[in-house]
């Protein structure tokens, strides 16, 4: 759970150098943004970062996060975390997976996904 405030610590921050340290540097790692776009391999996961932390006027920083029903599982040595982010931009909120592995003494990020959150339905849409 620490690990996992210390990466939304990161995106206040807006800070790239801290971004690249907090990743696993390999070639599976992926990120999918809430634009959707998906990112494969360390070098395009920090590129998207960057552009992420450059775009607004205070390139990311202050953003503020709420994190909600946040719940996480240990598995030797990976960990993945399930939570809502309420961010204070809009659009949001979003679902959030976070997963991360263990190395080197160390839990690094290996993955993570954003989506919007679809309004609630007045039905299921499954059944």
């Amino acid at each position: 759970m620490n690990v996992n405030a210390e990466f939304y610590n990161i995106i206040r921050e807006g800070s790239l150098p801290a971004m690249s340290h907090f990743w696993l540097n390999s070639d599976y790692v992926k990120c999918v943004h809430a634009t959707g776009e998906l990112f494969t391999g360390y070098n395009a996961v920090m590129n998207s970062w960057g552009l992420l932390f450059n775009w607004g006027q205070d390139g990311g920083q202050g953003t503020d996060f709420q994190l909600r029903d946040v719940r996480a599982r240990v598995l030797a040595d990976v960990a993945w975390v399930n939570m809502k982010v309420h961010v204070d931009v809009d659009p949001g909120p979003f679902h959030v997976t976070n997963v991360y592995e263990f190395r080197n003494g160390r839990w690094y990020m290996v993955h993570h996904h954003s989506s919007l959150m679809a309004d609630p339905a007045p039905h299921n849409l499954f059944g």
